[in-house]
């Protein structure tokens, strides 16, 4: 009974296009206050001890820096250098908002974030340029996935704070994958600009320009060697790191940059808090609806039901593969990841997958969620600079999409690939 409201509940919700956030909510309440299994208290403290989290205060401190990093000048810099590399070939914008996301991702942990900062300048110089406005798009919007698997990554702490996994150790283990997808989005574009005829500048930049550049940009590319080092030399922990992240970027905003003025503070408060706030909510209302079904022990009997299923282990892999990426279609990530991942961990490790590896592979099913409508997170945000409509963007990404969806699969079947640099490193493990 108390199964059937929770799920039906939820589902109509959804239908009605309640948000996520509150839907979850609603259907909790419903299926205390009809089942009475439970106080109402449950709720309220559930919520407030999901929250009040250590490890999760990193989640508002790296949506501050990115914003930081957004506004202080730092995303131009990084452009400014990946353009002076890569600016003349064949497609050299696209292999410049590409790189340029490859790098801001190892600073803000956000894949909209990423498309953002990166995209309010590379789509409107790529359209110049004489590029398909579809093609810009849809470029930045599939390298801006790189936010969320490249480290540091805010769905990944959310992964490690559900499942107990170690932060540490899926952010070792995210930078193998997200340098591959970052090289096959490079390869992707560059067959379609040969195609289309997007050529370069044509102007090589020399040695001089680029150490001019490198130079201009030097203490933003030494922020992810300040982060991710302290991290993985144990200096501090993700959560330290998120704040470290938020001094030096602020210190690089304004005192060297000096392109955040007092006047830009308050907007930057409020949209962090803003941000910040719909993200705790999802994870405090996500993670109550989760431990309604962990009473009601639907994880465990969806584990013993596929488990039990006379078919080879490759074949229940390869569907929780699918039905992660048809979730992501239609649910916020980190909703997602927060209700999905204590269900299915417990099916795929009883199949021999490691916590972190099956962390890997969650990520990278949001990354096609996030290029996916009805939700497409990055679309939405590609398609509002733009000024194309979401369903011509979704279009433009669809490459993309498809080449990620192979990638998944592939990744799915390749945990030595995945978990190479945590075994090397040697990490925690779990």
């Amino acid at each position: 009974m108390a199964t059937l409201i929770l799920f039906g509940s939820f589902i109509i919700l959804m239908v009605l296009s309640v948000p996520i956030a509150f839907a979850l909510g609603i259907s909790s309440v419903l299926t205390l206050l009809i089942t009475e299994k439970m106080p109402l208290q449950f709720i309220a403290q559930g919520m407030f001890t999901t929250v009040d989290s250590y490890a999760l205060m990193a989640v508002p401190l790296f949506v501050f820096a990115g914003l930081i990093m957004e506004h202080g000048g730092l995303s131009r810099r990084l452009i400014d250098v990946a353009k002076s590399f890569v600016g003349h070939q064949t497609g050299g914008l696209a292999g410049v908002a590409i790189l340029a996301c490859t790098v801001f991702a190892a600073l803000s942990g956000s894949g909209p974030a990423t498309v953002a900062a990166i995209g309010g300048i590379m789509i409107p110089a790529m359209v110049k340029e004489k590029y398909d406005p579809g093609f810009s798009s849809g470029v930045v919007a599939s390298a801006g996935t790189l936010g969320i698997i490249i480290p540091p990554s805010i769905p990944l702490i959310i992964y490690g704070i559900t499942t107990n996994t170690s932060i540490g150790d899926l952010f070792i283990a995210g930078i193998i994958p997200g340098l591959f997808i970052a090289v096959l989005l490079w390869s992707i574009s560059y067959i379609i600009s040969k195609k289309r005829g997007f050529i370069g500048s044509g102007k090589k930049a020399t040695w001089k320009e680029r150490f001019k550049y490198i130079n201009e940009a030097k203490w933003t590319l030494l922020m992810p060697i300040v982060v991710l080092g302290g991290i993985y030399g144990g200096i501090f922990t993700p959560t330290e790191a998120a704040g470290i992240a938020v001094a030096y970027s602020a210190f690089l905003g304004i005192f060297i940059y000096k392109e955040i003025k007092r006047a830009d503070a308050i907007e930057l408060f409020k949209q962090t808090t803003l941000i910040s706030g719909i993200i705790l909510i999802i994870i405090a209302t996500a993670s109550t609806y989760g431990r309604i079904l962990t009473i009601e022990k639907i994880p465990i009997l969806i584990a013993e039901f596929l488990t039990s299923l006379p078919v080879g282990s490759w074949v229940i892999l390869s569907a929780i593969v699918i039905l992660l990426v048809f979730i992501g279609m239609f649910m916020e990530t980190l909703a997602g990841i927060i209700l999905l991942a204590p269900i299915l961990l417990p099916v795929v490790t009883e199949l021999g997958m490691h916590p972190v590896h099956f962390g890997i592979i969650m990520i990278l099913a949001a990354e096609i969620g996030f290029l996916t409508p009805p939700v497409g997170d990055n679309l939405n945000v590609a398609s509002a600079i733009s000024g194309l409509s979401l369903e011509q963007v979704a279009k433009a990404t669809l490459p993309f999409t498809i080449a990620l969806i192979i990638l998944l699969f592939v990744f799915m079947f390749a945990e030595p690939f995945i978990m190479f640099l945590p075994n090397l490193i040697g990490g925690t493990g779990g």
